[in-house]
Parts: structure tokens; C-alpha cells; sequence
């Protein structure tokens, strides 16, 4: 059970997280599950409270950092509600061949110090889609790995790579 001012598991209790307010939860558990995470917890030296902590964060769907633009927040949010197919789609996807080959070449002539400033527009508006779409491949991965799907390896990954 947790509690507003500690995590209890038996007789020991946990600190408050400094930055995170705590909410008490009760929940009935088949023998079996719990000792599970006792045996979890006795493993790692931790209470049966911080392994059902640990358990429901790896379990529910990423938050989306406020940081971002508003515009990229909504469409990461937006995911949430996306199927399972959309989110591999995503996840699998990657920028236009023809747009990579652009990147690279006026990356080059930056490099070179010979880039004109609508190059540069073109190298900033390039990345900007580069990077917005790594958000969006990584938060579909995160949300499928929430909805119980392997993830593929590195090795796996690279060996779809063209």
C-alpha cells in the first residue's frame, strides 16, 4: 500500500519522492502474483511497494515531454489512440531517401563553408524533420512496448536497414 508521506512494504518504509506526490492504492493480489514481487524484491534488496512501482511505470504509455512544440505534443499525444498496426508503420518508418541525400550534401557544403543561407534554411528545416521523426518512431516504440510487444534488438534493427 502507498500512502502520502511513504511507500510501506511490511515494517519498512520508503522516503517521499521529493518531486513526486504519493497516492494510496489498495489492490487485491493472487498469492502467486505477490510473491512474485516479493521474491523480486527480496533479490534486489527493495520493497514489495517500489517493485509494483517500478512494474506500473514500465508498464503505462510514456508521457509526452511538455518541452516540446505544442504542435509535436498534440501528434505524440494524439498516438495514444493509434492501433497497434499505425504504431509499427510508424515505428518502422523512415525519412525520404531523396531527403537524406539532401541533408547530407548541404551538411557537407556547411561543413565546407560554403553553404548559402537558403541552404541553411534547408539544412534546419531538414533536421527539425529528422528529429520529429525520431520522437515519433521513438514514442510509437515506447507505446507497443507498453502494449505488451517485443521490441526488436539493434542487430534486428540494422539488418532491415537498406
Amino acid at each position: 500500500m502507498l500512502d502520502d508521506s511513504a511507500m510501506e512494504s511490511g515494517s519498512q518504509k520508503l522516503p517521499k519522492g521529493d518531486a513526486m506526490s504519493v497516492r494510496t492504492v489498495t489492490l487485491k493480489l493472487p498469492e502467486h502474483l505477490y510473491e512474485q514481487l516479493e521474491t523480486q524484491a527480496q533479490a534486489v534488496t527493495r520493497s514489495v511497494d517500489e517493485i509494483v512501482v517500478q512494474v506500473l511505470a514500465r508498464s503505462l504509455p510514456p508521457l509526452v515531454e511538455k518541452d516540446l512544440p505544442q504542435a509535436l505534443q498534440a501528434e505524440l499525444g494524439a498516438m495514444d489512440n493509434l492501433s497497434d498496426e499505425a504504431l509499427w508503420q510508424i515505428a518502422e518508418s523512415a525519412m525520404n531517401r531523396d531527403k537524406v541525400v539532401l541533408y547530407d550534401v548541404l551538411l557537407e557544403r556547411h561543413q565546407a563553408g560554403t553553404l548559402t543561407s537558403e541552404g541553411q534554411e534547408w539544412l534546419i528545416r531538414l533536421r527539425e524533420e529528422a528529429e520529429a521523426l525520431m520522437l515519433r518512431k521513438a514514442h510509437a516504440y515506447a507505446l507497443l512496448q507498453s502494449r505488451g510487444h517485443r521490441l526488436p534488438t539493434l542487430e534486428e534493427l540494422h539488418a532491415r536497414t537498406p
